[in-house]
């Protein structure tokens, strides 16, 4: 299946079943709206063309298991799930906000993500954990749950998977660390490969972006991020990126689309670097 099928089929999947994940499109303060992408044409969004971005703020933190990595299976395959909690942030009147959304957010983050693994792994095998993809319809209610669980599951520091906060206080590091996970939650990384026969699973754990139409010269946003590979039949992290930048145009073209784009060169970094060269600082 070739690259933009499968990501037109995980944003059909995702809108059929939203409640696979957690989604808050949140405009002018207050949560509500429609979450579903809306590919009216824009007429007021200004020139059309490609969209130039000047990055700063930025903040970010890496993690790789050495030994989870140095072991990688590039051929097995490898469990996708949709991003875990979403949160989209509009003001209440926004002239490039035509297409924004958490869905469209997550539809766009799927779009790297394909891309850089086809990259990295050609030869491994990406499934959609989304019911009528590669589960069947019978396990809706056990999907809508196991965001919840994940999310709610203690990682670091006896802090919740959800919980940014051990990241953010890390800026700048970037170091190989084996983590020995809690019982629980390397439990439920096993229950997944074991039902679905996986060896890996992709998982962005939290998205949150706010559009700033008054940033640079034609809008702009902020993107914070929180996205993790797992090796789900060990109970191991592969690795772990935390991303935070602010994003501002420098042409007439605003940044109606293809938010996740910046956060793509961030992302290979993961899979690029040479970990057995990498110098923890």
């Amino acid at each position: 299946m070739n690259v933009f099928l499968k990501i037109s089929f995980l944003f059909l999947a995702a809108w059929l079943v939203s409640c696979a994940g957690l989604r808050d499109d949140a405009r002018g303060g207050s949560a509500g709206g429609d979450s579903g992408m809306r590919d009216a044409p824009c007429e007021e969004c200004g020139a059309r063309g490609e969209i130039e971005l000047k990055i700063s703020d930025e903040k970010s933190y890496r993690e790789w298991n050495r030994e989870a990595y140095s072991r990688l299976d590039s051929s097995a395959v490898v469990g996708v799930l949709p991003t875990l909690r979403v949160k989209a942030m509009q003001p209440e009147k926004c002239r490039m906000c035509h297409s924004f959304s958490a869905d469209a957010l997550d539809f766009d983050l799927a779009r790297v993500e394909d891309s850089l693994f086809m990259k990295a792994f050609p030869k491994m095998r990406r499934e959609l954990l989304l019911p009528g993809m590669r589960l069947p319809e019978a396990d809706s209610l056990y999907i809508d749950t196991l965001s919840v669980k994940f999310l709610k599951s203690e990682f670091v520091e006896g802090k919740a998977l959800s919980n940014l906060e051990p990241w953010v206080s890390r800026d700048g590091v970037e170091q190989t660390l084996t983590r020995e996970l809690p019982a629980a939650f390397k439990n439920l990384l096993n229950d997944v490969a074991a039902r679905y026969e996986l060896r890996y699973i992709t998982m962005p754990v939290s998205l949150d972006v706010e559009m700033l139409p008054d940033l640079g010269k034609s809008g702009g946003f902020t993107w914070k991020i929180l996205w993790c590979m797992w090796d789900a039949r060990y109970g191991e992290i592969v690795f772990l990126v935390y991303s935070e930048f602010t994003a501002e145009t420098t042409s007439r073209v605003a940044p109606e689309k293809e938010w996740a784009s910046p956060f793509a060169s961030r992302l290979w970094k993961m899979f690029s670097t040479d970990v057995n060269k990498l110098e923890n600082h």
